[in-house]
């Protein structure tokens, strides 16, 4: 699987009425778009962010989608964005009967002297704990072979049921809408 999110800087006088106007017309494209494993519309307020999370579930699909007329909606709105994209380690759901409302994406270097499989490990660990927290929707590891890094990436019921960070970046978003899979 494949992660990939883009982040659009919106002017600081941007109505955001028109990105949840936008969210609510659009994600119906994305309610069972074939390979897409999950799509989060977020919103950052304080940074004026549009700024939406995909796992697909190979690069084919994620490539096909940037080359594709929904992508090309995006770049007409706002213009051409640089997309991150990572490779997805683990990624697992917890309580699926909520509704998102708050996510966290945290990002970490991975020190050069570190032993992958104890971090990897470390990683599963953690995330085997997170989702024993009921108020967990999802959670998902992912890493950036280019720069070294790991990125974390839950979906929770609220801003105060989820954990504090202490990540070397972190950002928190309102959670606009999900699209995943009906089945």
């Amino acid at each position: 699987m494949l992660a990939m999110q883009y982040s659009i800087q919106l002017p600081v006088n941007y109505d955001v009425a028109l990105i949840r106007e936008r969210v609510s017309t659009r994600s119906k494209l994305f309610d069972d778009h074939a390979g897409l494993v999950h799509k989060s519309f977020l919103y950052n307020e304080k940074d004026k962010l549009y700024a939406p999370f995909y796992v697909w579930r190979d690069v084919m699909e994620a490539q096909k989608f940037l080359l594709d007329d929904l992508f090309k909606g995006v770049v007409e709105t706002f213009s051409r964005c640089r997309v991150r994209s990572w490779f997805v380690l683990h990624m697992a759901y917890g309580n699926r009967a909520l509704t998102p409302g708050f996510a966290l994406r945290e990002i970490d270097s991975i020190a050069p002297e570190e032993k992958m499989d104890k971090f990897l490990q470390k990683e599963k660990d953690a995330q085997s704990e997170m989702l024993k927290d009921s108020n967990l929707y999802m959670h998902l590891v992912a890493f950036d072979s280019d720069r070294w890094e790991v990125v974390r990436f839950s979906l929770w019921k609220d801003k105060a049921s989820a954990p504090k960070s202490f990540s070397d970046s972190y950002i928190p978003y309102e959670v606009l809408h999900v699209s995943e899979p009906k089945s």
